[in-house]
């Protein structure tokens, strides 16, 4: 499998479905699933000790049509977006098929307790074994707390939903204690939209690479990131560090 890399950050040129099958098979340690996007990229370029923690990943997927075009235009295309959030629920089906235990880390008050509500009722032989909110203190007693819960809860995939870069460092941060996990997965936002507080793009929209300007329509704030964007997208490489490895 080939991988290329921007900005020094590996990025695996993966389908959805080669990427469920490599996070799910693999063996040993878990296999730690991170997605980075234009934004992160973009702060990777100017702080190469957040490169170097997108690095730690098992498995790196290009989330953004951002990501997509850079690499285009460093002329080793990728062959598709791998959003995190589909990644997810991909891996959420084929936890129900399998028997698997998912726990949901991250959000808000009760927002991975509601997230969870609508998951089961779309997926009612799901089991997620546990929820906890994102809102902790994340070294200390606190943080032992948390583990402890998870461990307890025994999930075959813990997907941890923190936002970037706490969500990754925290997933590193505290790797020595999850080992028994089959699949560690940050997924930024994906649990608001689980539980119903966003809305993901219209299917047409995505289509066209546009779900980018639905996030910002539908969260202002956004807007101040676009200056980032297209720091992100002045500052490609033409042409790309890729290296060759063993297919799946």
């Amino acid at each position: 499998m080939e991988e290329i890399k921007l900005y020094g950050v590996k990025i695996d040129n993966v389908t959805k479905g080669e990427a469920v099958h490599r996070a799910l098979c693999a063996t040993g340690e878990p296999c730690v699933v991170f997605t980075p996007n234009a934004l992160m990229l973009e702060q990777a370029r100017k702080d190469t000790a957040l490169a170097s923690l997108l690095n730690r990943a098992s498995l790196s997927l290009p989330d953004g049509n951002g990501v997509l075009w850079a690499a285009e235009k460093m002329g080793t295309p990728l062959r598709e977006r791998v959003a995190g959030i589909d990644f997810g629920s991909e891996i959420l089906e084929r936890a129900e098929r399998s028997g698997l235990r998912v726990f949901l880390l991250g959000g808000a008050e009760n927002v991975a307790e509601r997230a969870s509500e609508n998951l089961r009722k779309k997926h009612t032989r799901l089991c997620i074994c546990g929820t906890t909110w994102g809102y902790f203190h994340k070294t200390g007693e606190e943080n032992a707390r948390v583990i402890s819960y998870i461990r307890a809860c025994c999930p075959d995939v813990l997907f941890v939903c923190m936002g970037f870069p706490v969500q990754e460092c925290w997933v590193i941060d505290n790797l020595y204690h999850l080992t028994d996990i089959r699949v560690i997965a940050c997924l930024g936002g994906s649990l608001d939209v689980w539980a119903g507080d966003l809305r993901r793009a219209p299917h047409w929209m995505s289509r066209m690479g546009m779900e980018w300007l639905w996030r910002m329509l539908r969260q202002p704030k956004r807007f101040a990131k676009l200056p980032e964007i297209v720091s992100f997208l002045w500052h490609v490489p033409q042409k790309a560090e890729f290296t060759e490895q063993n297919p799946l």
